[in-house]
């Protein structure tokens, strides 16, 4: 986010800074005098009267909203860098099973392959530098090869919130085993070596500030045309597991 000498306007047109508010209440006290003291005329008293209810109403709204805008303005992440990626890690999960109370178990023979893509980051370049981060999406890519031998590029976006600079976190998504079936053929087995890069980018308010690559060291997905097909996690039974492992994601 830029910053310049000048206030940012955080109350909407008209307002500049807080100190307008200020001056509002200042406005209105003066002329609750004149009326008290009798000053005015009676069509003046009425008119004003009007105006200080819609004041009265008004101004506090007004700064509370300002309040909450200025507050999350404050919050500054460095542009490109300011999420650093520690590590990418490529897996293949298969489908948990899961167990529960009151029903009858059933086996499952053979489960299913997901890819499963694992991104260690740091929150560094913050400002305030314990600052929570409302939020932060990661936009993953993932490149496989298709069973014409053809390069696909698969796309998804995972939203975290209240992401705590400062801290050292795990983010995850996965491509489904129906997914990889329609690419590659087989909709049971996968192998983690099939995975031919994988890329992250990390955005706040719709600026860049981090992202990784793993196997490649180009972005691949500006060469070749990305299609949805990377899960957050809570789109998939692994939602379940691990839950403090990861930073919280936003509710869909």
């Amino acid at each position: 986010m830029k910053e310049s000498g000048k206030q940012s306007n955080i109350f909407g047109p008209g307002w500049t800074n807080r100190r307008e508010i200020f001056a509002l209440f200042g406005i209105a006290k003066g002329l609750r005098k004149l009326l008290e003291t009798g000053q005015a005329s009676k069509n003046f008293m009425m008119i004003t009267k009007k105006r200080l209810v819609i004041a009265a109403l008004i101004a506090p709204l007004v700064g509370v909203v300002g309040l909450v805008i200025y507050a999350q303005q404050q919050v500054q992440v460095q542009p490109g860098k300011g999420i650093a990626v520690k590590g990418i890690e490529i897996e293949v999960q298969q489908t948990p099973e899961f167990q529960a109370a009151n029903v009858r178990g059933k086996k499952i023979d053979n489960p299913r392959d997901w890819v499963e893509i694992e991104v260690e980051f740091d929150v560094d370049g913050v400002n305030p530098r314990d600052a929570v981060i409302p939020e932060l999406i990661f936009r993953y890519y993932v490149g496989i090869r298709d069973q014409q031998n053809q390069a696909v590029v698969l796309t998804g976006d995972v939203v975290h919130v209240n992401v705590v600079g400062g801290e050292s976190y795990y983010s995850a998504a996965y491509v489904a085993p129906s997914t990889l079936g329609k690419f590659t053929g087989d909709f049971k087995r996968f192998e983690a070596g099939k995975v031919q890069a994988v890329g992250v980018e990390i955005y706040y308010n719709g600026v860049l500030v981090g992202g990784g690559l793993e196997k490649v060291n180009a972005k691949f997905w500006e060469q070749i045309a990305p299609q949805p097909g990377v899960l957050s996690r809570q789109d998939t039974p692994f939602s379940l597991l691990w839950i403090d492992r990861y930073a919280d994601e936003k509710n869909k």
